[in-house]
């Protein structure tokens, strides 16, 4: 779910010996068990990922909300970080903490240190060493709690091994605010210039294997102004850790061009403790969905336009947009670092996608779409819209989130959008752009409007359905009834079934409601057993 031009980062090194911060005058706090020692200790040494010598391309970000900066990044080889690392900038005032996170957000070891204007790498030894495991993903960060962060935008683009580190194009990551949460947003592949002291141990990851980005739940970032670093793709960003048991990959259904797919049978949702679970009922996360744990990803070498009916990709990092011209396109196990569609206009391709992520870039666009196309257990982030179900599609047991937050404040943004013939089923959808005066952000999770069609025979039934960590939409959820459109009149069979509608911040999914432009005199539409997250029912909107 993101390709520039590479910065120089790899390379033999020399061992860390950059200035460090004494322990005495660090103030080291014990996070997970480590204890702080008395007295100081000597410069840690050890490998890292980036260059000694390397500085930001920008000095200074105009950005001056709080944000946490930092790394994601995957040992090759299992070891011990001892120490952490960032580039102080000239105006990145008030830094006095770094973090190292594990895959899942927890802490392992945070410290806290007195302030500086010295420019130049900063080196902060932890409390005690962490163990890495290899093939494993982790966070590095720092807290600039006035911005002005140093950052080389564009400065990851693709996935490298350096050092024994495997790194993605979504490697640098952020979040706003004064959070206690892991950093997992990016933007166009910024590097923030956080690092880390590590001394390897005996043993090594598997090779090829690509780190899964995997937030435990929707981002959620505080609305102000995205920093100017830039992910290309979700943005899933780049990949954490992905669970530790993925789901077999079934194989995905055969498309036809024109027929309307079979709609899979209801199925309860599964105890996944991987997913989110509301109401005792476990919905996709980033751990239930995407490329499994351990796969090997080569990178993809074959045409992006796809004229030949069959096709099969697996196991495959794609850096293109696809499009679709032929039959029966079935990707799996991959992810595609841009965007794919079956051209609405033709209407001669069909595809599927199982077990894996679209990575949209930090701009308008839409992951997936627009016709005869089916996902399984795919995570989608980034763009202006995760997947556009023109027509004939079904989405099933996905993530859909992440989008992209425009600071022009020009964009809107959803996470779904119906057209006819689709089944959305045991999906998680989100749409948590921050919003950004005058104009951008989220219009809803779910969108069905009747601006080039009639909205008809969809099914929406068991989904975990989220209007985000702002509140800022007006419903959550739009019924194909909207009033006004060219195509309003001749709504027909739209069934929203088993949903579940998260309250958020206003207590309602949306400003006003949690959907609106439902009609329960439609011919054929149904409204059932549609729920709030905390057990009471959610009436339909007529």
């Amino acid at each position: 779910m993101f390709n520039f031009p590479l910065r120089k980062n790899s390379g033999a090194r020399r061992p860390r010996a950059r200035l460090s911060l004494a322990l005495a005058a660090a103030g080291i706090i014990a996070v997970a068990g480590l204890a702080a020692p008395a007295g100081a200790v000597p410069a840690p040494t050890g490998v890292g990922m980036l260059s000694d010598t390397l500085k930001p391309k920008t000095a200074a970000d105009s950005d001056r909300a709080a944000v946490e900066l930092g790394i994601r990044f995957s040992p090759k080889t299992s070891g011990k970080v001892t120490a952490l690392q960032y580039y102080q900038g000239a105006k990145t005032g008030g830094v006095t903490s770094a973090t190292l996170w594990s895959t899942n957000g927890k802490v392992l070891s945070r410290v806290t240190f007195p302030a500086t204007s010295k420019v130049g790498w900063r080196t902060v030894p932890l409390a005690k060493p962490v163990a890495l495991t290899a093939g494993a993903s982790y966070v590095a960060s720092y807290h600039a709690p006035k911005g002005g962060y140093p950052v080389t935008e564009r400065g990851f683009t693709s996935t490298k091994v350096t050092n024994g580190f495997t790194t993605t194009a979504h490697a640098g990551v952020y979040r706003y605010g004064k959070t206690g949460k892991v950093p997992e947003y990016t933007w166009q592949g910024s590097n923030y210039m956080v690092d880390v002291v590590f001394t390897p141990s005996s043993g090594t990851a598997k090779p090829g294997v690509v780190p899964k980005p995997t937030p435990t739940t929707a981002p959620k970032p505080t609305p102000t102004t995205a920093p100017k670093p830039t992910p290309t793709t979700a943005p899933k960003p780049t990949p954490t850790a992905a669970p530790t048991t993925a789901p077999k990959p079934t194989p995905a259904p055969t498309v036809s061009p024109t027929p309307t797919p079979t709609t899979p049978p209801a199925t309860q949702a599964p105890s996944d403790p991987k997913g989110i679970i509301v109401q005792g009922r476990s919905f996709p996360s980033a751990a239930t969905t995407g490329v499994p744990e351990g796969t090997a990803l080569s990178t993809y070498t074959g045409p992006c336009t796809i004229q030949t009916d069959n096709v099969v990709i697996d196991k495959k990092i794609i850096n293109c947009d696809m499009r679709v011209l032929a039959q029966n396109l079935k990707i799996t196990n991959s992810v595609i670092n841009g965007h794919i569609y079956s051209d609405p206009d033709f209407y001669n391709g069909s595809y599927s996608m199982t077990d894996s992520e679209i990575r949209m870039p930090q701009s308008a666009g839409t992951g997936a779409g627009d016709v005869n196309f089916v996902l399984t257990r795919v995570e989608v982030t980034g763009g202006s819209r995760s997947v556009n179900c023109a027509a004939n599609c079904t989405v099933q047991d996905s993530y859909l989130h992440g989008q992209y937050t425009d600071k022009r404040g020009i964009d809107h943004e959803s996470a779904i959008r119906m057209g006819s013939n689709s089944t959305i089923r045991h999906n998680t959808i989100t749409c948590d752009a921050a919003p950004v005066p005058p104009d951008a952000g989220c219009s809803a999770a779910l969108t069905g409007y009747g601006d080039f069609a009639i909205v008809q025979k969809n099914t929406i039934d068991n989904n975990l359905i989220d209007g985000g960590p702002d509140g800022s939409m007006g419903y959550c959820a739009y019924g194909g009834s909207t009033t006004g459109k060219p195509y309003s009149a001749g709504v027909n069979n739209i069934k929203f079934t088993n949903n579940i509608f998260m309250r958020g911040p206003s207590g309602k999914c949306g400003i006003w409601g949690p959907i609106v432009a439902f009609d329960s005199n439609a011919p054929g539409n149904v409204w059932t057993n549609n729920i709030w997250d905390d057990g009471k029912a959610v009436a339909p909107a007529n």
